[in-house]
Protein backbone atom coordinates (compact mmCIF):
# COMPACT_ATOMS: atom_id res chain seq x y z
CA UNK A 1 0.00 0.00 0.00
CA UNK A 2 2.87 2.19 0.77
CA UNK A 3 4.14 1.99 -2.99
CA UNK A 4 1.05 2.60 -4.36
CA UNK A 5 0.76 5.87 -2.13
CA UNK A 6 3.40 6.95 -3.57
CA UNK A 7 2.80 6.65 -6.92
CA UNK A 8 -0.44 8.02 -6.23
CA UNK A 9 -1.15 9.72 -2.67
CA UNK A 10 -4.74 10.53 -3.18
CA UNK A 11 -5.99 7.59 -4.60
CA UNK A 12 -9.45 7.18 -3.10
CA UNK A 13 -9.54 3.69 -0.65
CA UNK A 14 -5.70 3.24 -0.28
CA UNK A 15 -5.46 5.39 3.05
CA UNK A 16 -8.58 3.12 4.56
CA UNK A 17 -6.60 0.01 3.64
CA UNK A 18 -3.13 1.17 4.52
CA UNK A 19 -5.23 1.45 8.13
CA UNK A 20 -6.91 -1.82 8.13
CA UNK A 21 -3.33 -3.55 7.37
CA UNK A 22 -2.01 -1.62 10.40
CA UNK A 23 -4.47 -2.74 12.52
CA UNK A 24 -4.35 -6.45 11.33
CA UNK A 25 -1.06 -6.53 12.44
CA UNK A 26 0.31 -7.49 15.64
CA UNK A 27 -0.47 -4.82 18.11
CA UNK A 28 3.09 -2.59 17.57
CA UNK A 29 3.56 0.66 19.70
CA UNK A 30 2.01 2.82 17.33
CA UNK A 31 0.24 1.27 15.01
CA UNK A 32 -3.14 1.76 16.70
CA UNK A 33 -2.02 5.78 16.12
CA UNK A 34 -0.53 5.35 12.51
CA UNK A 35 -3.82 3.47 11.71
CA UNK A 36 -5.75 6.36 12.85
CA UNK A 37 -3.74 8.45 10.81
CA UNK A 38 -4.85 6.85 7.74
CA UNK A 39 -8.09 6.84 8.16
CA UNK A 40 -8.36 10.32 9.31
CA UNK A 41 -6.58 11.05 5.61
CA UNK A 42 -9.18 9.15 3.93
CA UNK A 43 -11.89 11.36 5.39
CA UNK A 44 -9.96 14.10 4.08
CA UNK A 45 -10.14 12.95 0.44
CA UNK A 46 -13.30 11.27 0.89
CA UNK A 47 -15.51 12.40 3.63
CA UNK A 48 -18.60 10.30 2.77
CA UNK A 49 -16.05 6.80 3.34
CA UNK A 50 -18.22 5.46 6.21
CA UNK A 51 -15.86 2.70 6.93
CA UNK A 52 -12.88 4.75 7.34
CA UNK A 53 -15.19 7.06 10.06
CA UNK A 54 -16.28 3.91 11.29
CA UNK A 55 -12.32 2.93 11.99
CA UNK A 56 -11.21 6.26 13.34
CA UNK A 57 -14.49 6.53 15.68
CA UNK A 58 -13.70 3.06 16.98
CA UNK A 59 -10.04 3.86 17.79
CA UNK A 60 -11.27 6.50 19.41
CA UNK A 61 -13.90 5.17 21.66
CA UNK A 62 -10.87 2.52 22.86
CA UNK A 63 -9.24 5.28 23.47
CA UNK A 64 -11.82 7.29 25.59
CA UNK A 65 -12.19 9.64 23.35
CA UNK A 66 -15.64 9.49 23.30
CA UNK A 67 -16.68 12.87 21.80
CA UNK A 68 -14.76 12.28 19.30
CA UNK A 69 -15.96 8.72 18.37
CA UNK A 70 -19.21 10.10 18.76
CA UNK A 71 -18.61 12.31 16.14
CA UNK A 72 -17.11 10.06 13.87
CA UNK A 73 -19.85 7.50 14.38
CA UNK A 74 -22.89 9.73 13.40
CA UNK A 75 -20.52 10.43 10.29
CA UNK A 76 -20.49 6.97 9.43
CA UNK A 77 -24.28 7.03 9.53
CA UNK A 78 -24.73 9.83 7.80
CA UNK A 79 -23.33 8.35 4.62
CA UNK A 80 -24.57 4.38 5.62
CA UNK A 81 -27.30 5.02 7.84
CA UNK A 82 -27.81 0.77 8.36
CA UNK A 83 -23.79 0.17 9.46
CA UNK A 84 -24.90 -2.10 12.15
CA UNK A 85 -21.46 -2.12 13.68
CA UNK A 86 -21.28 2.16 13.44
CA UNK A 87 -25.32 1.74 15.61
CA UNK A 88 -23.65 -0.31 18.22
CA UNK A 89 -20.16 1.71 18.27
CA UNK A 90 -22.21 5.01 18.64
CA UNK A 91 -24.62 3.40 21.59
CA UNK A 92 -21.57 2.45 23.46
CA UNK A 93 -20.20 6.13 23.08
CA UNK A 94 -23.04 7.91 24.16
CA UNK A 95 -23.21 5.24 27.17
CA UNK A 96 -19.99 6.17 28.31
CA UNK A 97 -21.15 9.50 27.90
CA UNK A 98 -23.51 9.21 30.58
CA UNK A 99 -26.49 9.63 27.34
CA UNK A 100 -27.86 5.84 27.50
CA UNK A 101 -31.49 7.47 26.28
CA UNK A 102 -29.74 8.74 23.17
CA UNK A 103 -28.22 5.37 22.32
CA UNK A 104 -31.31 3.67 22.95
CA UNK A 105 -32.58 4.22 19.37
CA UNK A 106 -29.24 3.32 17.77
CA UNK A 107 -29.25 -0.02 19.75
CA UNK A 108 -32.66 -0.45 18.90
CA UNK A 109 -32.01 -0.36 14.94
CA UNK A 110 -29.07 -2.23 15.59
CA UNK A 111 -31.25 -5.16 16.62
CA UNK A 112 -33.56 -4.80 13.81
CA UNK A 113 -30.79 -4.92 11.26
CA UNK A 114 -29.13 -8.08 12.69
CA UNK A 115 -31.30 -9.99 15.93
CA UNK A 116 -28.81 -12.21 16.28
CA UNK A 117 -26.02 -10.10 17.50
CA UNK A 118 -25.18 -10.19 21.57
CA UNK A 119 -23.45 -7.35 21.34
CA UNK A 120 -26.99 -5.69 20.55
CA UNK A 121 -28.49 -7.45 22.61
CA UNK A 122 -26.14 -6.84 25.68
CA UNK A 123 -25.75 -3.33 25.12
CA UNK A 124 -29.55 -2.80 24.86
CA UNK A 125 -29.62 -4.53 28.12
CA UNK A 126 -26.72 -1.56 29.98
CA UNK A 127 -29.13 1.07 28.11
CA UNK A 128 -32.32 -0.18 29.77
CA UNK A 129 -30.84 -0.77 33.17
CA UNK A 130 -29.59 2.74 33.14
CA UNK A 131 -33.00 3.86 32.51
CA UNK A 132 -34.49 2.09 34.83
CA UNK A 133 -36.43 -0.10 32.54
CA UNK A 134 -36.08 -3.00 34.20
CA UNK A 135 -38.43 -5.43 32.64
CA UNK A 136 -37.06 -4.63 28.99
CA UNK A 137 -33.49 -5.25 30.46
CA UNK A 138 -34.14 -8.40 31.81
CA UNK A 139 -35.73 -9.30 27.85
CA UNK A 140 -32.72 -7.86 25.93
CA UNK A 141 -30.28 -9.74 28.65
CA UNK A 142 -32.40 -13.19 27.98
CA UNK A 143 -32.26 -12.61 24.58
CA UNK A 144 -28.22 -11.99 24.74
CA UNK A 145 -28.11 -15.01 27.31
CA UNK A 146 -29.89 -17.13 24.75
CA UNK A 147 -28.07 -16.30 21.38
CA UNK A 148 -24.55 -16.80 23.51
CA UNK A 149 -25.86 -20.07 24.61
CA UNK A 150 -26.74 -21.09 20.76
CA UNK A 151 -23.56 -20.19 20.17
CA UNK A 152 -23.85 -17.51 17.49
CA UNK A 153 -19.80 -17.21 17.84
CA UNK A 154 -19.42 -20.39 15.67
CA UNK A 155 -22.17 -19.05 13.23
CA UNK A 156 -20.38 -15.91 12.78
CA UNK A 157 -17.33 -17.67 12.65
CA UNK A 158 -18.69 -20.07 9.91
CA UNK A 159 -19.90 -16.46 8.35
CA UNK A 160 -16.95 -14.39 8.58
CA UNK A 161 -15.37 -17.64 6.23
CA UNK A 162 -17.65 -16.60 3.85
CA UNK A 163 -17.89 -13.06 3.62
CA UNK A 164 -15.21 -10.90 3.67
CA UNK A 165 -14.80 -8.53 6.88
CA UNK A 166 -14.53 -4.39 5.68
CA UNK A 167 -14.24 -3.59 9.27
CA UNK A 168 -13.32 -4.20 12.69
CA UNK A 169 -16.53 -6.24 14.37
CA UNK A 170 -17.73 -4.73 17.32
CA UNK A 171 -17.09 -6.40 20.72
CA UNK A 172 -17.68 -6.73 24.30
CA UNK A 173 -14.67 -5.27 25.41
CA UNK A 174 -14.15 -6.50 28.85
CA UNK A 175 -18.14 -5.55 29.65
CA UNK A 176 -19.06 -9.07 30.69
CA UNK A 177 -17.53 -12.08 32.40
CA UNK A 178 -17.71 -15.25 29.94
Amino acid sequence: YRKVLALDPIRPGIHYRLGRALLALPQQPNSRAEALKEFERELDLDPSNANAAYEAAEIRRKSEDFNQARRLFEMALKYYPDFEEARLGLAKALISLGRPDEGLPHLQKAVSLNPRSEVAHYRLSQVHKALGNVTDQRKALAEFQRLRNQGSRERDTLRENFFRREVTKQELDSEVAP
